[in-house]
This record gives structure tokens, sequence and C-alpha cells, in this order.
């Protein structure tokens, strides 16, 4: 502690009190006499509290030492702990890696066995792969499923552009029928119900080209001649609405165009002219129209009977792989083939501590350590300033009884006037 021990503060008063006996004045001494027991009660007091203070520190110097001793050994326990439990994963890693080479081994000689590919890593692979090579025996052979080639994107582009664009035909057919002012909100409304028009109607060529796939081999449905006369009913109504609307507006436009040149005087008399015909020779407009009509129609029911192939081809693979899991014939080869996956499974959950050293545990170590030194720290420091602060205060009040006891010893003697009146 940085302060002056009791017993000097002691000696020095004893010191002071021994010259007390040469101050010549009665009163004085008698006054300086008490003040000196005065300030050994103050001593005594410092004495008591330089005790006091003195038991504080070891007591807090003990209480902080235990705790930082503590955080050191459970540090040290702790990384004990997780160097044997490294050891221990280390071995069961070990051992695991083992296992699943044997187990690789063993899958090895299972799937040579029964026919099927080496590189197979799982018990639905394996019997996904019987049942294609049994179906392929049986004439069933399961096609891969296609890849998206150039040619195939532009088909199935032209399949969905088709059912807008002769949407958007059938729309402007309805406008010049039912909208000969061009009013907008009309025009509008033309275009949207020729789109659904044909929207729906493809779509249901496409709907009745996959049930009438479907129909054969699943029950309770009709039979797939219903679902022809179906696709013909619709397709033959589509195109002959279509083609209504497209002669219809063919006779518009070209009515519109002959007045409009008959205003402008590009016609001479008209009833001059022979009679004919009033129907405009526009056949290769209708003829193309109804073309692209029969060629969207016919890209839906190519859509629709490629889906509903997909679809069987699905469910006949999906029966054989349940026939093949009903018959047990490959159960020991898939038994293998899933043996190493859940090997390789319980391995990775052996899998060894990505840090050892685990520095969460050291940062909350860090921490506990931490409150410790500041705990002691703060503790030592209060204790230290009231005493220091009360050793001062002792030591100046020694001080000033000094220079009282100095003077009274050697008064100044007096001068001039006042030593004549004295």
């Amino acid at each position: 502690m940085p302060v002056l021990a009791p017993a000097q503060f002691a000696a020095l008063l004893d010191d002071l009190r021994g010259e007390l006996s040469l101050v010549p004045d009665e009163a004085t001494r008698a006054a300086l006499h008490s003040r000196a027991r005065l300030l050994a009660l103050n001593v005594e007091g410092y004495r008591v509290n330089h005790e006091q203070a003195r038991s504080a520190l070891t007591r807090v110097l003990a209480e902080t030492g235990v705790g930082v001793r503590s955080s050191w050994e459970r540090q040290q326990e702790h990384l004990n702990f997780m160097n044997a439990a490294s050891g221990g994963v280390e071995r069961d890693y070990e051992a695991a890696t083992a296992a699943i080479e044997q187990a690789r081994a063993h899958r090895f000689e299972a799937l040579v066995s029964v026919g099927a590919r080496p590189d197979t890593t799982g018990a639905e692979d394996l019997y996904t792969q019987q049942a294609v090579m049994t179906l392929a025996r049986e004439g069933h052979a399961i096609r891969p499923p296609e890849q998206k080639s150039g040619s195939k994107r532009v088909f199935n582009a032209f399949a969905v552009f088709s059912k807008f664009f002769v949407g958007i035909i059938s729309g402007v057919s309805i406008n010049l029928l039912f909208n000969p002012e061009s009013r907008l909100y009309l025009t509008l409304i033309a275009l949207t119900a020729g789109v659904m028009f044909s929207v729906l109607l493809l779509w249901l060529v496409d709907e009745l080209a996959y049930r009438a796939k479907l129909a054969p081999g699943t029950p309770g449905m009709a039979h797939p001649r219903a679902y022809t006369a179906g696709i013909l009913a619709v397709t033959a109504l589509y195109l002959g609405v279509e083609g209504f609307l497209n002669w219809d507006g063919i006779l518009r436009v070209t009515a519109e165009i002959a007045a409009n040149a008959a205003q402008q005087g590009q016609l001479t008399d008209l009833s001059a002219l022979p009679e004919t015909d009033t129907a405009p020779p526009h056949w290769s407009l209708l003829t193309f129209t109804l073309a692209l009509v029969g060629m969207a129609a016919a890209a839906a029911l190519v859509q629709g009977r490629e889906r509903a192939r997909a679809v069987l081809e699905r469910e006949r693979l999906a029966a054989r792989v349940a026939e093949l899991k009903a018959q047990g014939t490959l159960e020991s080869a898939a038994r293998a083939a899933d043996h190493v996956t859940y090997l390789e499974r319980a391995r990775d959950r052996l899998a060894p501590p990505r840090d050892v050293t685990s520095p969460d545990h050291a940062r909350l170590n860090e921490r506990v350590l931490n409150h410790w030194e500041q705990e002691r720290d703060s503790q030592v420091q209060g204790i230290s300033a009231r005493l220091l602060a009360e050793a001062q205060g002792l030591q100046a009040t020694l001080e000033e009884f000094a220079a009282q006891v100095q003077a009274a010893r050697f008064p100044r003697p007096r001068r001039g006037l006042r030593a004549l009146l004295g």
C-alpha cells in the first residue's frame, strides 16, 4: 500500500509529545497536551483503518485470484476434453472410412451380379435400371427425356404463338363484322374475344388428344373414339368459324376498297360494267388463314399426345419398379447399394471438430478473466484511495501540530514598543 505505516505516525507523535515538556508557557503546554491526546486517537483510528484495508485487500486478492485460477483451470479442462474428443472422433472416422470402403466393394460385386451399372448409387436407381431393361426386352422401351434442341424450341414457340396469332386474326374479323365504326372499346373487346376463342379451342384440342392417348389403359375414361370425335368436332367448329369470319371480313374490306375508289374517281360508271359475281377472288387469303388455323390445331394435337406419352411411360416405369420390389429378387443388391450411403451419412455425423481450440469458449473465458481483473483493480484502487486520503490528512495534521510545538518552544522575541509595554 502506498502509505506510511501507523507505527511511523505513532513514533512521530511520541516525539512531539516528548517535546511538550520544553514548552515554557503552562497554558500553551496544557493546550498542546490536549491536542496530542486527540492526535493519538486519530493515529489509533488510522491504525485500525490500515489493518482493515490490509484485510480487505487480502480478501479481494484472494477472491479474484481464485476466480482467475478457476477460469484457467476451466480453459485447460476444456482443451483437454476437446483433445480427447478429437482423438476419439478421429479413430471412429478412420474406422467408418474402412467400413465404407468394404461396403463399396460389396456393392460392386452385388451390382455386377445382377447386371446393373457399377456406378449405381442407390436402391431406387437400381430398381429403375432393371425396370427399364425389362421393359426394353418386352418391346416397351422408355425414351429418355428429349433435350431442348433448336427445332424443339422453335416448334414449342410456334405452338404457343399460333394460338395468340390466330386469335388476333379472329379478333380482327370480329371487329370488322360488329364494329364498322371502328370504336376503340369495341375493337379491344373484339380482339380479346378472338384471342380467348382461339386459346380455348386449341386447349380443348390439346386436352382431348391427351385424354384419347390415355383412355385405352386408364379405367373410368371414355372410349378413345369419343375423344377423337371431340377433336374432329372442335377442329371443324374452329375452321368453320374462322372461315366465316375471314370470308365476311374479306367481303367487307373489298367493298370498302371499291367504295373508296369510286369516291376518288378512279372507277368509271359502275352500272355500265357487265354484271359479274360479287364474290371477290380472294380465295388465296382464305385458304392461307384456314391452313394457319389447321396448323395451330395440329400443333395442339401433337403437344397433347406428347404429354400423354410421357405420362404413360412414367406410369409404366413406376408399375414395373413396384413389381420388381414386390418380387424381392433384387433385395440384397438394393440393400448393398443403400448401405454405402447410410455409412457415409454416419461418417459425416462423426466428422472431427472443425476447431479443436474452441474459439467461442476461449473468448468466454477471456471475458471472465477480464471481469475478475477489472473487479480486482477497481476494489484495490478504491481501498488504496480511501487509505491514502486518510494518511495524507493525518500527516498534514501532525505537521501542523509539530509547527505549533516549535512555535510554543521558541516564541518570537518582542521588539520595539511591544517589548516596552510587555
